[in-house]
């Protein structure tokens, strides 16, 4: 394949994304009023960094592989144009060599001891006179064309060489400035995760002495396959902190919660689906050892399942046919209505009557996993 001009003009202008989109949104829900001062996960102030940071990384993340992707597209095209350069550079000495013999012939041409007159008078005929003039046009214009095809030669070869290192230098600059922009939205997050999770870590300080229950049911609905339905308990269990790194790929966030929630899920029902929950829990940011806790929580690793393919006492009015169906929508509406991860405010609304031993409960198999 022969690189064009426009095919290295169309890779080296795709400049990187500006750093604005989102993902990561971390939003942790108002708890039920307890006491006079509303107990929140984390502060309005908290939450719109998250949002923001969030936003940053995403689509830095998003620069970043386009980035990526102009340079290995580039590199295809060069290793694809490499024939074409190793053709020319195999030409070359031939081509140097009939061009030497061509100025030697001109050279010699021209220091004849006969001079272009003698050998018109030496003619016999205007006839002769005409056909020399005509042989000797035509071996130097042969002898021209020899010299000048070494010439365009040459200059196809450093024009091409210089056009796609230079497209390729452009792109690797590309490319290492999205890095840099990635890893700086990364620290950010960073940085602004740890502040949630130390108002999280707060707010459950605070209610530490709360046993009250909230009044209503939440979505489980009085599961009667829940064993988190001890009343009078302390919300005490503190989820790990920090052990959900989101500054990696999919591809390594997805390999490596599939493989410790499958660990976890090993003899269940809910076996083997370790990657759909990891790829439900990419898509949406939820903390990926959520929905398998509450999953053991509410019925035993889908053991005990009030509804068909419904392990999380999910009082919900749609019926799901598969594990496949439920397991994404499950995590879906965790992050939709819950926020990232387990907090006491999630609790108290997901399982008012126990909160505080389902809080428990949920906290220790997060931990597990």
């Amino acid at each position: 394949m022969r690189i064009g001009s426009s095919h290295i003009a169309f890779i080296s202008s795709r400049p990187a994304r500006l750093l604005t989109c989102a993902a990561l949104a971390v939003a942790f829900t108002a708890a039920p009023a307890l006491s006079p001062e509303a107990a929140y996960a984390v502060s309005s102030e908290t939450q719109a960094e998250l949002n923001e940071t969030q936003q940053k990384v995403d689509e830095a993340t998003k620069a970043y592989e386009e980035a990526q992707g102009n340079v290995e597209s580039l590199q295809k095209l060069i290793d694809e144009n490499q024939a074409d350069i190793a053709e020319i550079e195999g030409q070359l000495p031939g081509q140097r060599d009939r061009a030497a013999e061509a100025m030697r012939l001109q050279y010699k041409y021209q220091k004849n001891s006969k001079s272009l007159l003698g050998i018109v008078l030496g003619t016999t005929s205007f006839d002769d006179v005409i056909s020399t003039l005509t042989y000797m046009d035509q071996i130097q214009e042969s002898n021209n064309q020899e010299i000048e095809r070494l010439t365009d030669m040459e200059a196809e070869l450093a024009a091409k060489k210089a056009e796609l290192e230079q497209a390729k230098t452009q792109a690797e600059s590309e490319q290492q400035a999205a890095s840099d922009a990635l890893k700086e939205a990364q620290r950010l997050r960073t940085e602004a995760q740890e502040k949630a999770e130390r108002e999280a870590a707060e707010e459950l300080a605070r209610l530490a002495a709360v046993t009250a229950a909230a009044e209503g049911e939440g979505v489980d609905g009085g599961n009667t396959a829940n064993t988190a339905n001890r009343t009078g308990q302390t919300a005490s269990v503190a989820v790990t902190g920090g052990a959900v790194n989101w500054n990696v790929s999919r591809e390594e966030f997805v390999a490596e919660w599939t493989s410790r929630i499958d660990a976890y899920l090993a003899g269940s029902p809910l076996a083997g689906y370790g990657s759909v929950f990891a790829n439900a829990a990419w898509d949406n940011t939820v903390d990926p050892r959520w929905s398998p806790a509450i999953a053991c929580t509410e019925s035993t690793k889908g053991a005990h399942c009030f509804r068909s393919y419904n392990a999380w006492g999910w009082m919900t009015s749609q019926n799901f046919s598969s594990w496949d169906e439920s397991i994404p929508l499950h995590v879906a509406f965790l992050g939709r209505v819950y926020g990232t991860t387990l907090t006491p405010s999630a609790a108290q609304k997901y399982c008012p009557p126990t909160w505080q031993d389902w809080y428990n409960t949920i906290a220790g198999q997060m931990n597990i996993i």
